[in-house]
Parts: C-alpha cells; structure tokens; sequence
C-alpha cells in the first residue's frame, strides 16, 4: 500500500461502519467515539503501522465525537490487499462495531491480540442456490453448536469444528429428515471470559458465544479453515444449505445493543448471507418493527413471546419458542402426576395468531440421553462447585445414576428415548430436535455446559454406530410426519367444524371418549380424525403409569386399527378391533385402514 496513490477527503457517510466499493475505487470509514476530540485510521500491514489518517470530525452537522474519512483509488483492492485497520483516539485503540471480517481472534479458545477489521471484497457467486421458503408447519428443526458439531475427532471431516466441516455433513442431516438449522452464535465473538464472567480466577472459554464483546457483523474467523476466508467458508455452508432444501436460522443475542443496531445487524445477514430466520430477544425486538420492515417481514422471526397484530401473516413470520412443553413433556415422561390434562393442551397446539416450536431438550440443559440417565446435574467441570445451572431438571434416570451396564436399565432408557422423540414428533407444534440426541450424546450429566470446549459438548459421533436404533427409530418418525397430512391442516380443532360427526382432534382415556384427567392418571389417546385432512385416522396411546394397560379403541366405521408404529418391543399383532393392551411407559401409534 502506498498513501500517495490515494486521495484523501472527507466521508459523507452519516452512519457507522465502512463502505466498500471496488467499481467506483473508494473506501469510507464513520466512527463514533463518545466525547473525542480527534481520531486516526490507523492502517497495518503485516503486523505493522503503516499509514496513520487523521480522521474528519462532524462538526458541520454539530456531532463532533463523530469521525469519517474516504480514501479512493484506481486499484482499490490492489492498495488494500493484506491490510487491516483501526482506530486510535486519546492514544487508545479500538475496533468498530461494524467490520465485516476480523483479524486477531483466529484460533477458538485463544486469547485474541490486535484485533483488527478486514477489507472484504465480495465476489462470492449465489447462482445455482435454489433457496427455498419452508414454512413453520413444515420446518423439522435441529439446533447445533458449529463448532461442537464437528470437533470431535470421531466427526471423520476434512475441517473439523468449521463452516466447511459441518457443510460436509449435510448428507448426513439429509438422511435423518430434517430441514432447517438453528445455529449458535457463529459471529465473531471473544470466547475468553473474564475473571468476573468466569466467577474464577482460572481461564474459561464461553463455548456457547453469548458475549458482549463480539463482532455481529463478521462471521467468526475462528470457524473458518482459513480464517482469512472466513466470508466465503460461511456462505459456501449457507449456500450448500440452500442448495440441499435447508433453512438456516441464527441465534443472535445482542441483549447490550440498541434496536436500531439490531435492526441493521439483522438485515445485513439477511441480505449478505441469505439467513431465514433468527432467535431473538422479544424484549427488544418487537413484532411491529419486523411486520413493517421490507426485508425481515421475509425473514422467520423465534423468541418467549411475540403480541403481533394477528392473522395469517403473522403466524408465518413468528414462532413463540419457550420452555412451556418441554417442562409438561418432561413431567408425562417421568410419570409424574397430575400431567395428562396439560399434556393434551400442550400436544395439541399449532400455529394461531403466531407459530410455535416445540422441543423437549436445547442448548441449556440436559441433551435427550442425559435426561434419561440423571436425576441431578452433575456440573463439577464448570469450576462453580456445581451451584451453576437449573435444579428443576424433571429428570429421570431409570434406575441407576449415570452410565450403566444393567439391561434393564439401558432398557428403559432406550424406551423413554423413543417416548420422548414420539411425543415431540407426533405433536401438531413445529419440532425442535438438538445436535446429537437422535443417537444418544451426552454431556455427562452437564446441564449449563456454556464454558466447556471439549468433549463434553462436542458431538460424539461413535455413538451414531452404537445406537443406531435410535437413529433409525427419529428418522421414521421424521419420514412419517413429513407425509401424514394431518400436521399441514389448518382446520383441526376440538370441534367437528366440518360437521362430519366427529372433531379434528379429541381426547380419550382407556376407553373412547372418557378422558380421565385426574391426578393420578397417567393415561390418554389423542385421535386425529381423517376427514379433516382427507387421509387416514390417526389414534396415539399414552401410557406413562409402571403398569400395562387395556386400551378400548374408537370405533370409527368399517376396518381395523392398524400399528403403524410403537415404542414398545412387544411382538404381537399388528391390527386391533376393540382393545389394545398398551405397555408400562409406552406409546403405540395407530392408523385406520
């Protein structure tokens, strides 16, 4: 880089951040710095200062802490190949808030030196993409850490931990069924916590990415194979998504920033890298702001609580997605009493004013494996004495705490794994699966893994071959979901709205309409009624209670009641007139012929 080859002006840029143009061979820089009286462009080029700029300040339009500065030349890309850049003021160096690309921050887990922006020029070709819009009710969810995904030495990719290493196990998501992927935070955020965040004085990496320092514009360097090429690693994976039939939703946790920042941060990724959707704050985001901004009202909007304006329209842009079902789930599952009522109500729901996403496991808590082999959280290798994380983990551990060679206990384990991948499937809600559930992962009792870079919260990939019933198992229940028109109906209520002489959905005990919602029931059929979707009819049995039960089936009209599917290892028949005799802790799935 040579200063003389530029010219030197002031920025008419009103905004932060910096305006890159290769066509028109200029580069602008606006900065603000509360209460400075000067500011530089300070320009590095292998590790060194080379060109310090003095910095325009705002004073004509009375903002004098507001800095710019423009620099153009005829080979703008030429001048700026391998420079970086930041800002000096009162002899103190900082980045902006708005670089696209970061140096310094290149390895995970390494305390970060000289941090610094990056030019970006973007040539990333989206041809051949083929992006498609999925909506709620179709979305079959699966949220993973990119990092944790693929780290593991057992991952088998060419670039473990990164946005190639996990484009590269899109086949594999592909096979399981699902469509559209919820990631972590994967801007470029400091991992290394404080002594005050860490409550200790030893070092601790937040592994999750919540953290207030943090790049939002740039794709984390560190989950590139070449940190360097950061941008096009990160779309190539979108675009790999796309291509594939996903959807790619972002985790984007900006609790310390304005609206207006999150605003511009969230359009930006919808843009530049095409993201569908993200989890937000509803406390600071709110309905109206997306309902009436021309990009994100095209974008899919999750978060606790949305108060939209109603309608159609809203319920394919929001998603409410809280703990509600994974709380009442939890409690059925373990055959706690007084659950077969809310239960219900929870199976039931479907989009209304707004859509909803249901899961019984996520990123903070127990993974699906540990939830059925732990009755307390073990989270000694947080370095917090085990006071960190959720008491209230509704857990049950079958029998034996931890690992466990007892048959029987490995037994009911694999049987509650199937119990709660059923009732998450099988509901009318969107479905919400977490990274490595649907072959046993676990976390070693860990419920707030937040600050554990390790095998801990890397996916282990040896337990797909070791639990490949399970595996098997999720994707029938995927495959079967995606085909049964009755989680596409629009139409199914308690009612029979179409006066076909039956409801849409209604509720039954151990026989046909009497719903016993007592406490210490722990019974209950749910019948989806074909009419409404013209297909077949659907009857789910519940039996959460330590004893078999017989089960009097609807009568319906002419046929039988076939097993379609069950979590039971009975072998028996397959069809059933009047009765069914339902297992301890099981689910049988039934389709009228």
């Amino acid at each position: 880089m040579n200063l003389k080859n530029f010219k030197i002006s002031e920025s008419d840029m009103m905004r932060e951040g910096i305006d890159l143009s290769e066509k028109f061979g200029y580069v602008q820089f606006a900065v603000w710095r509360k209460d400075a009286k000067r500011c530089n462009l300070c320009l590095y080029k292998d590790n060194k200062c080379i060109e310090k700029i003095k910095m325009f300040s705002g004073k004509s339009f009375g903002a004098t802490d507001f800095f710019s500065v423009r620099l153009e030349a005829s080979d703008i890309r030429g001048e700026l190949e391998g420079v970086t850049y930041n800002f000096e003021s009162d002899r103190v160096h900082f980045v902006d808030q708005y670089p696209r690309l970061i140096s310094g921050r290149q390895k995970f887990g390494k305390k970060g030196k000289d941090i610094r922006g990056c030019f970006v020029f973007d040539d990333f070709n989206w041809s051949g993409e083929r992006r498609k819009h999925i909506p709620f009710k179709e979305m079959i969810m699966y949220q993973c850490h990119l990092r944790g995904f693929t780290k593991h030495s057992s991952s088998g990719v060419k670039h473990p931990g990164t946005f190639l290493g996990f484009k590269e196990k899109i086949s594999y998501l592909k096979e399981l069924g699902v469509n559209t992927i919820i990631f972590l935070p994967i801007y470029d955020f400091n991992e290394i916590m404080t002594a005050e965040e860490a409550k200790s004085k030893e070092k601790k990496i937040n592994f999750w990415g919540y953290t207030k320092d943090a790049c939002y514009f740039a794709p984390k360097a560190s989950y590139a194979s070449n940190p360097e090429e950061a941008v096009t690693e990160c779309k190539e994976m979108i675009k790999a998504l796309h291509m594939n039939g996903f959807n790619v939703i972002l985790d984007m946790h900006l609790a310390d920033k304005t609206v207006e920042f999150i605003t511009e941060c969230l359009r930006f990724y919808a843009i530049e890298y095409h993201i569908d959707g993200f989890l937000v704050d509803t406390n600071i985001i709110k309905a109206d702001l997306v309902e009436n901004d021309p990009i994100l009202r095209h974008c899919k909007f999750l978060g606790n609580y949305w108060n939209t304006s109603g309608g159609k329209a809203s319920s394919e842009i929001f998603a409410n997605y809280n703990d509600e079902f994974l709380t009442i789930s939890r409690r059925f599952l373990k055959s706690d009493e007084g659950q077969v009522y809310d239960f219900f109500n929870e199976f039931k729901q479907k989009a209304g004013d707004v859509s909803i996403v249901h899961y019984i496991t996520q990123k903070s808590g127990f993974t699906l494996r540990d939830l059925v082999s732990y009755d307390v959280k073990h989270n000694d290798s947080n370095g917090e004495k085990n006071y960190d994380g959720t008491e209230y983990n509704y857990s049950w551990n079958c029998g034996q705490e931890g690992p466990s060679r007892k048959k029987v206990v490995q037994k009911m384990r694999f049987k509650q794994t199937k119990n709660a991948f059923s009732m998450l499937l099988l509901g009318l809600a969107t479905p919400m699966i977490l990274a490595g559930d649907e072959f046993g992962r676990t976390q070693k009792g860990n419920n707030n893994a937040y600050c554990l870079d390790n095998t801990t919260t890397w996916v282990d990939w040896s337990g797909l071959e070791k639990n490949v019933e399970t595996f098997e198992f999720v994707k029938k229940l995927i495959a079967f979901r995606k085909q049964c028109g009755v989680f596409y109906c629009d139409e199914l209520t308690t009612l029979d709205s179409k006066g076909v002489g039956l409801p849409g959905i209604s509720n039954h005990g151990r026989e046909p309409w009497v719903t016993d919602f007592s406490y210490y029931s722990r019974e209950l059929g749910v019948l989806f009624y074909g009419s409404y979707y013209e297909g077949k009819s659907i009857y789910i049995l519940f039996n959460f209670h330590w004893d078999s039960h017989e089960f009097y089936l609807p009568e319906i009209g002419k046929g039988d009641w076939k097993v379609l599917m069950s979590t039971e290892e009975k072998k028996g028949s397959i069809s059933a007139k009047k009765t069914y005799d339902v297992e301890p802790r099981s689910i049988v799935v039934f389709e009228h012929d």
